[in-house]
């Protein structure tokens, strides 16, 4: 064999994200690289944008990779092939790409894979892993100067996507090649080793991933924590080394880089897809929203193991674990090893046994957490309560809060000159205006603080509950449901008229997951997360809510818009609670605010905010700000009360404050502005239970992501957004003959959640739309842009694609 190493160009087949991740990594180093990826329509849009996103991190890809969807450029010249793709697809990609290759050329395999044939070709073949099916292979077709290695360790996709320092082992029973691809992949964040226990790294890498699935389910049962992690990871290890070194791995191998090292990163970290599949699992359970149907019960019991491969793909995730157990579990029984841990997570995962089996045997005997509930139910029959039924308890929980935090008195007390100081401006301004509330309410909390910057130290902390009690009074809400249905009854003739007595005047459109919504609202507390669009979303929301029996939240509103009695009382009794944002510096406000909401929560009564934080300016997803999560993970970590987040998507056809988003002033009164309003589709996305992420090293990044991700995937992609965004792409103009196939084109390279997907019903309603609000105009069979800034912000509605195949 003659391989000139220095000489082979580089190429990555990769159908998932490790691919373009390994191509990112080596194009640091190479010019050029080739990246293969078997889906056509996602190469193209590859190729056009330079740019994906994974794992909600956008990644942009350099000029010098080449995308391509043919392995036929690859039929010449000599490669090293670094093989990413999954491993249910790894046996025919190869086999096409050979069909290709010139067995006289020079070759190196590189498989980034993990891999054990099935039984089927097992028997057929009589080897066990695909470097020994693949050498052979090779050698079958005379491919003389081709070599074959190995690749794993601790690798996580996520963090070699951070830079954070990972781990390669790298096998080949050819020194030569193992060094070069160790040179080849090393970088300033990824250490390389090498061995020739080939077979040996490839069953104990192909092991590990099981045992993170059992590592996610219990980590939501109740009692888990870093003790029985350790125990079931323990056992899970041992019979993972038992099963390895039957099959002549080295005690070296299982015990190093490719076995212990890769297990305890798989099984614990919070990036690993394997033990997030485990996690969602009992989210599922948890939820009390899985109905297996008589389909899923027969492939139950006929067919286990397609059950569980097939449940990976309801999340869009690439998850080996789910594909390697059951090869795992016959290959333990041609050597009659018990591999009992491993067997009864098969029969959690079949929904055969509870995930509660798991403990059962790790601890020898049966346990009472079967009578356990996996979180705290919420309290009932609370939702109907006001805020300030709850004064009391506030005010005692907000003191004993500051109690516990040594020095919070004496930082509050060297604010208070700036506090006053502040407090006189807003009288003054008050009584300049004659706003009565205002003056009467600044000027006794300017008397409270006065008296507390001049009392003695031991007034002090009855000073302080006075100042929280005047504050939770004025922040809680006064919800009436019977005021709240009053309201929704009384508007909704005028909404109904001015919408043109037209299906989705009223209410709006409702969809998605709202009975898994309606079956977790029973049991949990829920935090509504929706998109911000328009003032009306509050509106939609509440109309959404109501039309479908969930209970109604509590809301966070501007206390400038209760400037007068009445309004107070009004949204108040709406549920909205006030929120005072020129007491930003106000640290007891602010303490109070916080708790306010946390200890709602705590309490049962569901709540709403917008994780945006602001209405969208541009229509697209504006990034989710993290620090408006912190509440609802704060009230789970301290009353163990599961809180399900349910992002809701709100799809407009028109936003009534567009022009004014788009710097074109437009004044609307109240009738103007219900007459702009138009369709509103309004999608429950899958709801998240906080308990799978507040155990995590940053709970609100990770929710975070899960909210925006079901925010894309539950927009309801609307004809003039997409006629909007066809017109963007082609400089604002189009030939009318073109509109069919440019649509079709548009839907075959966007997966989504669309409203109708015929391309002439989608052109003519799109169409129809945007000429009415005067956007566009055809002539001479052009339709062109009367408006860019308006087209644009419609365009900017489609959420960019989450990666196809990711």
């Amino acid at each position: 064999m003659q391989i000139a190493y220095n000489d082979l160009k580089q190429a990555v087949l990769g159908s998932g994200p490790m691919g373009i991740i390994i191509a990112s990594v080596l194009a640091q180093k190479f010019d050029p690289i080739t990246l293969w990826i078997p889906d056509k329509e996602f190469v193209e849009v590859l190729k056009k944008r330079r740019q994906t996103e994974i794992m909600g991190k956008t990644i942009d890809l350099p000029d010098h990779i080449d995308i391509v969807s043919s392995l036929d450029s690859f039929g010449r010249d000599d490669w090293v092939f670094h093989v990413a793709v999954p491993s249910r697809s790894f046996l025919d990609s190869v086999h096409a790409l050979l069909e290709v290759l010139e067995p006289t050329n020079s070759y190196v395999f590189s498989f980034l894979t993990k891999g054990i044939l099935d039984s089927k070709n097992r028997k057929k073949t009589g080897f066990i892993t695909y470097s020994q099916y693949l050498q052979n292979y090779l050698k079958e077709r005379n491919f003389s100067n081709s070599s074959v290695a190995v690749v794993n360790g601790p690798s996580l996709l996520g963090e070699i996507l951070d830079e954070k320092f990972s781990f390669f082992n790298i096998g080949s029973y050819e020194k030569e090649t193992s060094e070069f691809l160790s040179e080849v992949l090393s970088s300033n964040f990824i250490n390389t080793s090498v061995t020739d226990d080939v077979v040996g790294m490839e069953i104990v890498g192909v092991a590990k991933n099981p045992m993170a699935i059992a590592s996610g389910i219990v980590s939501l049962l109740p009692r888990y924590g870093a003790n029985l992690l350790g125990e079931i990871l323990s056992v899970g290890f041992q019979e993972v080394r038992d099963l390895a070194m039957r099959y002549g791995a080295r005690p070296d191998t299982v015990m190093g880089r490719s076995g212990l090292a890769d297990f305890i990163t798989t099984a614990t970290s919070n990036k690993s897809r394997n033990r997030g599949f485990g996690q969602k699992i009992v989210g599922e359970l948890l939820s009390g929203g899985e109905k297996l149907s008589i389909k899923d019960r027969i492939e139950i019991f006929f067919a286990p193991r397609s059950f569980i491969e097939r449940e990976s793909t309801k999340w869009h995730d690439n998850v080996e674990g789910t594909y390697a157990l059951s090869i795992l579990i016959e290959l333990a029984n041609e050597i009659r090893l018990p591999f009992t841990l491993h067997r009864t997570l098969f029969d959690v995962l079949t929904r055969k046994q509870p995930p509660d089996a798991l403990i059962d045997l790790i601890c020898g005997k049966k346990t009472e957490s079967k009578n356990i509930p996996l979180v705290v139910q919420k309290k009932v029959g609370l939702n109907l309560t006001s805020g300030i039924d709850f004064q009391n308890l506030l005010v005692d929980r907000i003191i004993k809060h500051i109690s516990n935090v040594p020095g919070t008195v004496t930082r509050v007390k060297k604010q208070s000159s700036a506090v006053i100081e502040s407090t006189q401006k807003r009288l003054t301004k008050a009584t300049r205006k004659k706003q009565k509330l205002d003056e009467v309410k600044f000027a006794s909390e300017l008397e409270i603080w006065q008296r507390f910057q001049n009392c003695q130290k031991d007034e002090e902390n009855a000073l302080v509950k006075e100042l929280v009690r005047f504050y939770v009074t004025e922040i809680a809400d006064n919800y009436s449901p019977t005021v709240r249905e009053s309201v929704l009854r009384f508007v909704a003739p005028i909404r109904l008229f001015s919408g043109g007595f037209l299906k989705g005047s009223m209410i709006p459109h409702v969809g998605g997951k709202t009975e898994v919504v309606k079956a977790l609202s029973s049991k949990y507390n829920l935090l509504y997360a929706p998109t911000h669009r328009s003032h009306l979303d509050s509106v939609e929301v509440a109309y959404s809510l109501f039309h479908l029996g969930l209970p109604v939240p509590r809301y966070a509103a501007g206390i400038n818009l209760m400037s007068n009695p009445f309004w107070e009382w009004m949204l108040k009794s709406l549920g909205a609670y006030a929120v005072d944002r020129e007491r930003t510096r106000n640290s007891l406000y602010l303490e109070c605010l916080t708790l306010y909401s946390q200890v709602m929560l705590e309490q049962g009564i569901p709540s709403l905010v917008y994780p945006e934080g602001t209405r969208s300016r541009t229509g697209g997803i504006v990034p989710v700000k993290t620090g408006l999560l912190t509440t609802a993970v704060n009230a789970f970590r301290s009353s163990g009360t599961e809180i399900v987040i349910v992002p809701i998507s709100v799809s407009y056809e028109t936003v009534p404050e567009d022009n004014q988003f788009c710097n074109m002033p437009e004044e609307l009164g109240m009738a103007g502005f219900l007459a702009k309003r138009s369709n509103v589709y309004v999608e429950f996305c899958d709801p998240i239970p906080i308990s799978e992420y507040a155990h995590t090293e940053d709970p609100t990044l990770e929710l975070s992501y899960r909210i925006t991700k079901g925010w894309k995937q539950y927009h309801k992609i609307l004809p003039n957004q997409i006629v909007a965004k066809i017109l963007a792409e082609n400089d604002f103009s189009v030939e009318v003959s073109q509109s069919t196939m440019l649509v079709e084109d548009f839907i075959s390279r966007h997966d989504g959640n669309y409203l109708i997907k015929d391309p002439e019903e989608v052109w003519e309603k799109g169409k129809k739309i945007l000429e009415k609000r005067k956007m566009i105009e055809e002539s001479n069979r052009v339709v062109h842009s009367k408006n860019d800034a308006l087209l644009l912000y419609y365009a900017n509605m489609i959420p960019e694609d989450e990666d196809k195949k990711y």
